[in-house]
């Protein structure tokens, strides 16, 4: 039995040794347990701040790319409400807005005046006050966004508002201010709203720039309009005058049959039908008149395209020449396309067309000869054709018959006005003038005009 006992104190002898190190064992494990644990919650935290901040960068950056989109439509906006709007509404993405708008120098150095005309007169008399006071100076100089607060409030309110008061600098030039009354208190203003609020004032200067620019080319436009409006008219009379032995004449034969008649009745001799004859002359004058007048009336009264008979246009200005045409030995044919098509168009810039060629085909034949008017339909375009057995015209001028006051007649003969607005005119039609010419054999002009369904 002694040697069963003393193998059993051996074991308990073990037991006992190494009950210790397993004990160390189990602490060091649970101890290894709870580090994982917390290293896992950690990592958990990290990864939920990490999530959070993704999501807060990736709100950011759709907010900046939106403030970057309505920015860019600042900029090129040509409409001063829209650009003072889409402002505030940016604005209101950086600090809260009780209301604001931009105000801009006069070109005189006057007072600042506002962009937009929805604001309050409150607002606009803060501004001019501040330009007063000096303040708008030292923020051109310093190009710095300023806050100060809103003294009437002080006194008179519960809560402390401020004015921010942003440059709009253009040109390294100070063109006004973007004035926003707000209740954000100055301290918690971040330097990361006012430079946001610097980047929002510069898209607004541009914007402001395209703006006037836009104005300034609109106004450019209307006198450039003007002056041509008046070019065209001082060629029409120009031309008018030319034949003004003509219109003379076609108003005094009428009259004269009129004044004949009107003796004949004072005697008593009344002819057969003589109410028909005078009526007749009387609608002969009516017709007159009315084709001058039409053809007389101020080109500045706009270019109005209407639907305009090309025939019944050639055929007005061949009545209107006819007479002294024929007196100068000059016959004129016309050779007229039946069922033309109508074009989109003004009759009286055309007829204007149609007169010069007339003139400059007479100018050609100073012994006689012969006109020759002819229209007719290509595909979907007209062409209206003036041929004349003239002088014809040298190889050397053909280049230049279009250019504004060329001209090869005498001095005091023409004013050189004549083709080069007969050459507007069309193109204003969306069509072409061409020019074909053999010296001492004629000239031929061709006009092609899109036709009504074409037209520009």
């Amino acid at each position: 039995m002694k040697p069963k006992t003393e193998k059993k104190q051996k074991h308990r002898e073990l037991l006992e040794a190494a009950l210790p190190r397993f004990e160390q064992f189990i602490e060091n494990r649970e101890s290894y347990i709870r580090e994982l644990e917390k290293t896992v919650e950690s990592l958990k935290r990290d990864l939920n701040m990490q999530d959070s901040t993704n999501q807060a960068i990736k709100k950011s950056i759709d907010e900046l790319v939106a403030m970057q989109r309505l920015s860019n439509i600042i900029s090129i906006s040509l409409e001063p409400e829209r650009i003072v709007s889409m402002l505030i509404q940016l604005t209101k993405e950086v600090v809260p807005v009780i209301e604001s708008n931009i105000f801009l120098l006069a070109q005189n150095s006057g007072p600042l005046e506002p962009l937009s005309q929805k604001g309050s007169s409150s607002l606009t008399t803060e501004a001019r006050e501040l330009v007063q006071s000096g303040i708008i100076d030292w923020v051109f100089m310093e190009r710095k966004t300023i806050i100060i607060p809103d003294l009437d409030h002080v006194v008179h309110g519960s809560t402390l508002r401020n004015f921010v008061i942003v440059p709009l600098m253009l040109d390294n030039k100070g063109i006004g201010i973007y004035l926003i009354h707000t209740e954000k208190p100055q301290q918690d203003f971040s330097n990361q709203d006012i430079q946001l609020l610097t980047v929002l004032a510069n898209q607004a200067a541009a914007g402001v720039e395209s703006w006037r620019t836009h104005q300034q080319l609109v106004k450019i436009y209307e006198e450039l309009q003007s002056s041509q409006a008046q070019t065209i008219q001082a060629a029409k009379l120009a031309a008018l005058g030319e034949l003004a032995a003509n219109v003379l004449h076609e108003i005094k034969n009428p009259l004269q049959v009129l004044m004949l008649q009107l003796d004949c009745a004072r005697m008593g001799r009344i002819g057969p039908q003589w109410v028909d004859k005078m009526a007749d002359q009387i609608k002969r004058l009516s017709d007159i008149s009315m084709r001058l007048m039409n053809f007389c009336r101020n080109a500045a009264d706009g270019f109005d395209a209407v639907p305009v008979s090309i025939n019944k246009a050639v055929q007005e200005m061949v009545a209107i020449v006819g007479q002294e045409f024929r007196n100068a030995s000059i016959g004129i044919e016309t050779v007229l396309a039946e069922n033309l098509p109508v074009i989109t168009g003004n009759n009286n810039y055309l007829q204007q067309v149609f007169l010069n060629l007339l003139i400059n085909a007479r100018d050609a034949m100073p012994k006689g000869g012969k006109i020759t008017v002819s229209t007719r339909v290509m595909g979907t375009d007209i062409h209206v054709s003036f041929s004349d057995t003239g002088t014809g015209i040298k190889k050397e001028n053909l280049t230049k018959i279009f250019q504004p006051f060329f001209t090869t007649k005498a001095l005091g003969k023409g004013t050189g006005l004549g083709l080069s607005v007969s050459n507007k005119i069309v193109g204003q039609h969306g069509g072409t003038i061409s020019v074909e010419s053999e010296e001492g054999k004629g000239t031929t002009f061709t006009i092609i005009l899109p036709s009504r369904s074409t037209a520009k």
